[in-house]
């Protein structure tokens, strides 16, 4: 299974592939989660919950890597706070747990007006996964991709994000 969805942002390649690798932006439109890494092939992307937490190792791998292109990188399977935001219990997140790891894949495209096409593929999904359920915004309490791509497009368009995350029922149409 794969879920793609595309938006277009009022940006340049440059700054988005800055909001997309440096932590000091995704922790302004990805919750406080600081994402790390020095973006080569091969190379891990750590996790920082908080700003005082140390950058964890969640087994994430840059796949590919053309600046400011392309990113592709292993996506973390399913942690302890996932069971704690979605309140499975622990038999659930035990189950869950053991899907397969996937990847996602960041296309970026000028269009010539200004703007920057921005496609995420996050692909590698075995049928009802609650991993693509949750990406893909239709798990109560995860506004997915959708949701953070609408926070980084608000972010680099406005200098602010979006107050609420998308809710559930949000489809992955994007917005052109």
């Amino acid at each position: 299974m794969e879920f793609t969805y595309t938006t277009r942002i009022a940006t340049t390649p440059a700054q988005l592939w800055a909001a997309l690798t440096e932590p000091e932006f995704t922790r302004r439109y990805w919750f406080g989660v600081g994402m790390q890494s020095d973006w080569r092939v091969g190379s891990p992307v750590k996790w920082q919950n908080m700003p005082e937490e140390e950058f964890q190792d969640l087994g994430q791998v840059v796949l590919a890597a053309d600046p400011p292109r392309l990113l592709s990188y292993s996506w973390h399977l399913l942690q302890p706070a996932h069971a704690q935001l979605f309140g499975w219990t622990d038999e659930e997140f035990a189950k869950y747990a053991k899907e397969p790891r996937t990847k996602v894949t960041f296309e970026l495209e000028p269009d010539g007006d200004g703007k920057v096409r921005l496609t995420v593929t996050h692909d590698g999904f075995e049928p009802g996964s609650v991993m693509y359920r949750a990406i893909s915004g239709q798990l109560e309490g995860s506004g997915g991709w959708p949701g953070l791509m609408n926070n980084l497009k608000a972010l680099l368009e406005t200098g602010t994000v979006l107050a609420t995350v998308p809710s559930a029922a949000h489809t992955a149409r994007g917005d052109e």
